[in-house]
C-alpha cells in the first residue's frame, strides 16, 4: 500500500521531468503550523523599486507552484513576503519576523545594501538568505548568502570592453551610480577598466528615492561626456533618461541589468540605449523552463524575465536540497538546507543547468541589448570569466 501511494506521488513529478528523490518518511521541518513549509521574502514591493519586487515576487511564486504541482513533498510550500521598499531598516525588521513568527526555512531577499544587513541576522538564526537580485560583489563567501545570478562586476567585465571596441575614440567617460553598496563597488570597476589611453572618468550619485534630476543634468551636460555608464534601478530611471534627451544630451547610454524596466522600455527617449543583462535561454524546451514561462505568464523579451526567472531558480535549489532531506529522514530547516545548498553544484533550473560555484555565487555569459520602440535586441553575448 504504502509502495502503491509513493507511485502516485511520483507520477506529476515524472510529468514535469523532475529528477528530485522520492519522499521519505520524516524530515518535517515545516513552517509554524507543522503542515507546510515555509519560505520567506524580504522584497522591495513598494515605492521606486517595486516593479523589481513584483518581478521578483512572480518567480517566486511561479516555481513554488511548480514545486506543489509535483506533489513531492510531505507538506505543500507556502510563502510569506514582507515589503522592504529596498530600504535597509524595513529589510531588518521584515527578516526578524519572517525568521521568529514565521519560522521560514530560508529568504529571500533583494538589494545589496538590505542583503548586506541582513547577513548578521542570517548568521544569527541559522536562516540563509536567497540572493537572485542584489549585484555587489561583496556578497560572495558568505557563509548564509546563496546567488543566483552573476554580479555587477561580471556585467561591466562585458560591457567596458564593448564600449572601448566599438567607440575606440570615446575618451570621456560619465558613470552615473547608485549611492549604495553596489554603485559604489561600481565606481573602482569603471576607473580601472576604463583608464588608459587618454581616457578620463567622471562619477554621479544618486539617491533611489530621487525624482528629478535637474542639478544632475546639468552635471552631465556640462561634462559632455562621449559616453554614460549608468548603474542606476528602478522607475527613476525613466525619469533620469527623459530629462537627459530633453536637455539636448544624446550621448550614448550604457547601463546595467537594473535598467529594462517597463517605465524605462516605454519611453521613445530611451531608444538607442544598451544595457547588459544575463543571457538565459527561454526557448529551451527542458520542463523548467517551459514550466516557469506557464506558470508565470511572461514572455521571452521581457525586461524583468531574468531576474524572475533567477528567483525562481531560488526556489528549485530550495526544493532540491529539501527534497534530498526527506529523503534523509532529516529535518527541513535552515542548518540542514545551508549544507545542502553547499553541496548541489548543480541542478535543472530555468534556461538549462545551474551551475553554483564554491564562493556561493553564479557565472554566467552576459548579454549586451539595444532597446528600440518598447523592446531590445541582443548585440552581443561575452563570455565572462572574472
Amino acid at each position: 500500500m504504502r509502495k502503491k501511494r509513493l507511485s502516485l506521488l511520483l507520477a506529476p513529478l515524472v510529468a514535469l521531468g523532475l529528477t528530485w528523490p522520492a519522499a521519505a518518511c520524516g524530515g518535517g521541518g515545516s513552517g509554524a503550523g507543522g503542515d507546510e513549509y515555509v519560505i520567506g521574502a524580504a522584497l522591495p514591493l513598494s515605492g521606486p523599486a517595486a516593479s523589481f519586487g513584483m518581478a521578483y515576487r512572480k518567480g517566486i511564486d511561479g516555481c513554488v507552484e511548480l514545486v506543489n504541482e509535483s506533489k513531492d513533498l510531505p507538506h505543500p510550500v507556502t510563502v510569506k513576503y514582507v515589503d522592504t521598499g529596498a530600504e535597509t531598516a524595513k529589510g531588518i525588521a521584515g527578516f526578524t519576523q519572517l525568521a521568529r513568527v514565521d519560522h521560514a526555512t530560508a529568504v529571500f531577499s533583494a538589494y545589496s545594501s538590505v542583503t548586506t544587513a541582513l547577513i548578521p541576522l542570517a548568521e544569527r538564526h541559522r536562516v540563509p538568505l536567497i540572493n537572485g537580485g542584489a549585484l555587489s560583489p561583496t556578497l560572495a563567501n558568505k557563509e548564509w548568502v546563496w546567488n543566483t545570478l552573476p554580479f555587477l562586476s561580471t556585467e561591466l567585465g562585458a560591457s567596458l570592453p564593448y564600449a572601448k571596441e566599438q567607440m575606440p575614440d570615446a575618451k570621456k567617460a560619465m558613470l552615473v551610480y547608485q549611492d549604495d553598496i553596489v554603485g559604489k563597488g561600481a565606481v573602482d570597476v569603471v576607473r580601472k577598466a576604463w583608464r588608459g589611453n587618454g581616457r578620463t572618468l567622471a562619477t554621479l550619485p544618486l539617491t533611489l528615492s530621487a525624482t528629478s534630476f535637474s542639478a544632475q543634468v546639468d552635471k552631465i551636460k556640462a561634462f559632455d561626456p562621449d559616453v554614460i555608464f549608468m548603474v542606476f534601478s528602478g522607475d527613476p530611471q525613466a525619469v533620469l533618461v527623459r530629462q537627459l534627451r530633453s536637455a539636448g544630451v544624446t550621448t550614448q547610454i550604457i547601463a546595467s541589468s537594473s535598467f529594462p524596466v517597463p517605465a524605462v522600455l516605454d519611453l521613445k527617449e530611451a531608444n538607442g540605449s544598451l544595457f547588459t543583462l544575463q543571457a538565459m535561454d527561454f526557448a529551451s524546451q527542458d520542463p523548467m523552463t517551459k514550466g516557469f514561462l506557464r506558470t508565470t505568464g511572461l514572455k521571452p523579451g521581457e525586461g524583468v524575465i531574468v531576474g524572475a526567472a533567477n528567483y525562481c531558480n531560488g526556489v528549485l535549489m530550495w526544493a532540491n536540497a529539501a527534497k534530498q532531506l526527506v529523503t534523509e529522514g532529516k529535518e527541513v530547516d535552515g542548518p540542514n538546507l545551508n549544507e545542502k545548498f553547499a553541496r548541489q553544484g548543480s541542478i535543472d533550473a530555468v534556461g538549462g543547468k545551474l551551475q553554483l560555484l564554491p564562493d556561493h555565487t553564479l557565472q554566467a555569459p552576459i548579454s549586451i541589448y539595444k532597446i528600440k520602440d518598447g523592446a531590445f535586441t541582443p548585440v552581443t553575448t561575452v563570455e565572462v570569466t572574472g
